[in-house]
C-alpha cells in the first residue's frame, strides 16, 4: 500500500509539474498577439495616412481649377492690353505728337480699373495646401509623378510671377512717363467736376513722346513673352490635374 500510494503521489507530482511545450505555446500566442496588434496599427496608420494623400489631392485639385479661373482672367486682359497696342502701334509710326495718337493714348489711360493701359490684373497662385505638403507632409502623397510634376509647375509658376512683377514695373513706368505729357491736375479737376476728360497736354517734349513710345512697345513684347508663360503653365497644371485625379481614384 506504501509503494502503490508513493506511486500515485509520483504521478500527481508530475501532473502538477508544467511542461517546457506548455509554456512554448504561450509564448507563442503571446507574441502572435502583440504581433498581429502592432500589425493592425500599423496597418491603420497606414490607411488613415493614404486617406490623408487623398484628401490632399483633393484640395490641389481644387487649387488647380482656382488657378485656372485667375489666369483665363489675366489672359483676357492681356488679350485687352494687346488690342490696345496693336491700335497704338500704327499711330505711333505715323506721328509721336500727332493728335490721333495722343488721344487714343489718353483714352487707354483713362479707361477704368483694369481696362486701362497702365494697370491690370496680376495672377495670384493658392499655396495654402503646397505648403502644408512641403511642410512634412509630401510623403502622404505615394505618387513620384504627382510629386515631380508639383515641383515643375511650381519652377514654371515661379517664372511667370517673377515676368509678372517686371510687367508690373513696366506699366508703372509707363504711367509715370504719360503723367508728363498730360496735365494730370486738370485731369483730376474733370473728374471732381464730372466731366468727361480730356487731353490737356503740357509742353510737348519729343524725347518724352518718344520714352513713352518704347515703353508702349516694350510692353507689346513683355505681353507676348507672358502669354507664351501663362500657355506653359496651363498644359503643366491639366497634365498634374490628370495625374491627381487618376490617385484619388486608385486610392479613394
Amino acid at each position: 500500500m506504501k509503494l502503490k500510494g508513493h506511486e500515485i503521489d509520483t504521478q500527481m507530482k508530475k501532473k502538477k509539474t508544467p511542461s517546457w511545450k506548455r509554456y512554448g505555446m504561450e509564448f507563442l500566442m503571446v507574441f502572435a498577439a502583440i504581433t498581429l496588434g502592432f500589425f493592425a496599427d500599423n496597418q491603420r496608420e497606414k490607411w488613415g495616412e493614404t486617406a490623408r494623400g487623398v484628401q490632399y489631392a483633393q484640395r490641389l485639385v481644387e487649387d488647380l481649377d482656382l488657378d485656372s479661373i485667375r489666369m483665363e482672367e489675366v489672359k483676357a486682359n492681356y488679350a485687352l492690353k494687346e488690342q490696345q497696342i496693336n491700335t497704338l502701334i500704327p499711330l505711333m509710326q505715323a506721328g509721336l505728337g500727332e493728335k490721333p495718337f495722343l488721344d487714343s493714348l489718353f483714352a487707354y489711360f483713362t479707361l477704368p480699373g483694369s481696362a486701362s493701359l497702365v494697370t491690370g490684373i496680376s495672377f495670384v497662385e493658392n499655396l495654402a495646401t503646397r505648403d502644408e505638403l512641403k511642410s512634412g507632409n509630401m510623403r502622404l502623397i505615394r505618387s513620384v509623378s504627382i510629386v515631380r510634376h508639383l515641383s515643375v509647375y511650381a519652377r514654371k509658376e515661379q517664372i511667370f510671377m517673377g515676368n509678372q512683377t517686371r510687367y508690373r514695373e513696366k506699366r508703372i513706368e509707363l504711367l509715370e512717363l504719360m503723367e508728363e505729357v498730360y496735365d494730370m491736375p486738370r485731369l483730376g479737376l474733370d473728374k471732381l467736376e464730372g466731366k468727361r476728360p480730356e487731353p490737356h497736354l503740357l509742353p510737348l517734349d519729343p524725347k518724352q513722346l518718344r520714352k513713352v513710345a518704347n515703353a508702349v512697345a516694350h510692353l507689346q513684347g513683355m505681353l507676348s513673352n507672358m502669354e507664351a508663360n501663362a500657355e506653359t503653365i496651363a498644359e503643366e497644371r491639366r497634365l498634374l490635374k490628370k495625374l491627381l485625379l487618376a490617385y484619388i481614384e486608385e486610392k479613394g
